[in-house]
């Protein structure tokens, strides 16, 4: 009885939690839309509602259910985790890009984008789902672990050196993107762990686990969103 208890927490957790960080995103979103005339805005903006739509798909029951729609042809199968996958690229690429807008580094916002294409389209070649292969399979894995270790490094490297001079009711945004940087890069780090060692212990579940940075950039965003719109205020007060 406990046994199953367990199972039930644990499969309750696994399709909760992504959700709520699906939920957070939206509101990161939402809370963003009136600064969409800024173009400096607007890829951060993008990046959120993608990771929104990342943690919808990758929800084992909603993952689970559209894979079974697919079994009937299976020239579909597993394509909900593909789009995920195309999500999750997408978004690091757009917060790469915000960090580059960051640093006034038009060469590295180039790179992000060039990265972007390169990425997605490496996704979409190795997607084969009549005939999967582990070559395909492990290829994704990789793209997902290298890209993640590149743009969650910038965004901890970005972070770390706005803190100093960012302004006061700023640093704590800053806190939570830091915190979404460094626990994205452990998990990629847990990822190419994990692909170099096949034999090892591996994660069964990364849905909960990787919600945690989404759950630290859609906090550090609504944050700053809020930050903001106060120092707005205050300037027209003035």
């Amino acid at each position: 009885m406990t046994t199953v208890a367990a199972v039930s927490d644990a499969v309750w957790m696994n399709n909760a939690v992504p959700l709520l960080a699906a939920l957070s995103a939206i509101a990161a979103t939402i809370a963003r839309l009136p600064r969409w005339r800024s173009a400096e805005s607007r890829p951060f903006t993008i990046a959120m509602a993608l990771l929104a739509l990342w943690a919808v798909l990758r929800t084992p029951a909603i993952n689970g259910s559209a894979d079974e729609l697919a079994l009937p042809s299976g020239h579909f199968e597993g394509f909900a985790g593909l789009v995920a996958d195309l999500a999750l690229v997408g978004a690091g690429a757009l917060i790469g890009v915000t960090v580059a807008d960051l640093w006034s580094r038009p060469l590295l916002k180039r790179a992000f984008y060039v990265g972007l294409v390169a990425l997605a389209a490496a996704l979409l070649l190795t997607y084969d789902p009549l005939h999967p292969s582990y070559l395909t399979i492990e290829t994704h894995k990789w793209i997902l672990a290298l890209a993640g270790i590149a743009v969650n490094g910038a965004v901890v490297a970005a972070a770390v050196l706005s803190q100093r001079t960012a302004p006061p009711p700023f640093r704590l945004p800053l806190s939570l993107f830091m915190f979404a940087g460094l626990s994205g890069v452990t998990l990629a780090v847990m990822r190419v762990v994990t692909l170099l060692r096949p034999a090892g212990p591996q994660v069964h579940s990364w849905s909960p686990i990787v919600s945690v940075p989404i759950f630290g950039f859609a906090l550090g965003s609504l944050l700053a969103s809020v930050r903001l719109r106060q120092q707005e205020l205050g300037d027209l007060e003035a």
